[in-house]
C-alpha cells in the first residue's frame, strides 16, 4: 500500500502575504495526469465584516496563457463564522450583557450577573475588563469542555476550536466587546474533467475584503497515472 505522501502531490499554491482588500493568484501547476485536486487556504486573521474568497484559476500553460477563473470553483469565508479561532475584546461589560457561541449546532449563551455560577453560564459582570474575561474564560471551558477551548490575556479572550469542531458564529447583546476572527480554512476541489478544453493548468486566487491578514494556500493534486514524487526542501522518511 502507498504512502500518503506517494499518492498525493503537495505544493505551495499561494506564498504567506498580508492580504487587506486586494488579491492574489499564485502559480500555475500541470493537471496533466491528475484526475482531482484538492485546494486550501489558511487564513491568519479577518476582521469584522471582513471575508476571503478561494477561487481556482485555468490556464493553458505555467506561464498563465488565456488565464481565467473556473467557474463554479469558488469557497468564501466571512469573519467571526464557521472559523477555528478568534479573539473576543472585552470593554466594559454590565450585568445582562450576554456572549453567544455556537459549536456543533448549538448556541450556548452566556450571561452577565452579579456572581459567577458555571453551571448556569452566567459571569461576573464587574465592569473590570480583565476580571470580565477571566470569568467568561472559566464559563466557556466549563461549558464547552472539549468544543472549545477559551484563554484571556489582559480582557482579550481566545477561542479555538478544539479538533473535529469549529466556532460556527459568536453575537453579544450590549454591546461589550470586539469580534476578530484570528484562524480560519476553506477548501475548493475539482476534478481534473473540470476543466475547459484546452486548459491543463491550475492555480489558487485569493481574495479578500477588509483588513485580512496573512493568507496562504497548499495544492494537493491526486489520482496519477504515475508515482508521486514530491520535490520539498526536506522530508521524513527521507
Amino acid at each position: 500500500m502507498n504512502r500518503l505522501y506517494e499518492q498525493v502531490k503537495v505544493d505551495c499554491a499561494l506564498l504567506p502575504q498580508e492580504l487587506a482588500s486586494t488579491n492574489a493568484t499564485g502559480k500555475y501547476f500541470n493537471m496533466a495526469g491528475y484526475r482531482e485536486a484538492l485546494a486550501v487556504v489558511n487564513i491568519g486573521n479577518i476582521t469584522a465584516a471582513g471575508s476571503v474568497a478561494l477561487q481556482i484559476m485555468e490556464a493553458q500553460d505555467e506561464r498563465a496563457t488565456a488565464a481565467q477563473a473556473l467557474a463554479g470553483y469558488l469557497a468564501t469565508v466571512l469573519a467571526n463564522i464557521k472559523v477555528q479561532a478568534l479573539t473576543v475584546t472585552c470593554v466594559g461589560g454590565v450585568a445582562t450583557d450576554t456572549l453567544v457561541i455556537t459549536v456543533g449546532g448549538v448556541a450556548y449563551t452566556f450571561v452577565g450577573a452579579g456572581a459567577q455560577d458555571l453551571a448556569a453560564q452566567e459571569w461576573i459582570a464587574t465592569g473590570d475588563d480583565e476580571a470580565d474575561a477571566t470569568s467568561i474564560v472559566a464559563c466557556i471551558n466549563y461549558a464547552l469542555a472539549g468544543k472549545v477551548f477559551a484563554e484571556n490575556s489582559a480582557g482579550v479572550i481566545t477561542l479555538t476550536a478544539e479538533d473535529g469542531y469549529y466556532i460556527e458564529a459568536i453575537a453579544e447583546t450590549g454591546a461589550f466587546t470586539t469580534f476578530a476572527t484570528t484562524a480560519a480554512v476553506a477548501y475548493v476541489f475539482l476534478e481534473g474533467l473540470a476543466l475547459s478544453a484546452g486548459f491543463t493548468f491550475i492555480a489558487v486566487k485569493v481574495t479578500t475584503a477588509g483588513n485580512t491578514g496573512i493568507c496562504s494556500a497548499t495544492l494537493y493534486r491526486g489520482k496519477h497515472v504515475k508515482s508521486i514524487i514530491q520535490r520539498v526542501g526536506d522530508s521524513y522518511p527521507a
